[in-house]
């Protein structure tokens, strides 16, 4: 009886949401994700920045990319399922940066660093 009341559970799950957004989503680990960052201030400000490929296991590493630009720069990438993605910016002059991070054509990310002085930087996960 058990097993017959956790079928119907998951599959009124399925009716409810659909198939497709289930698999989409990020509750299996199975494929990638494509990744775009921006960083965004005053045209032709220089970009002193990096970002950051996080892995969850163990067994890979995780990898940082040293940014050296001029505004506005992106770029994009493609990374396994359920990987942290963070990004930090500053300009020499001071000026604002602006990060948006987008993952499968959303933004996404968060600010996690605030205050006087503190660099641009938003993660996505």
């Amino acid at each position: 009886m058990k097993n017959y009341l956790a079928r119907l559970a998951f599959g009124s799950v399925l009716l409810a949401v659909g198939y497709k957004p289930i698999m989409q989503s990020n509750i299996f680990s199975f494929g990638s994700d494509t990744y775009e960052i921006q960083w965004e201030g005053t045209n032709g400000s220089k970009l002193f920045g990096s970002y950051v490929i996080g892995s969850k296991s163990l067994s890979a590493p995780s990898r940082a990319e040293k940014v050296t630009a001029t505004l506005p720069y992106k770029v994009s990438f493609s990374a396994p399922k359920n990987t942290l993605i963070s990004a930090a910016g500053t300009t020499g002059n001071q000026g604002a940066v602006t990060i948006r991070i987008f993952r499968n054509r959303s933004e996404c990310g968060k600010v996690v660093i605030v205050g006087s002085g503190a660099m641009a930087n938003k993660t996505c996960q």
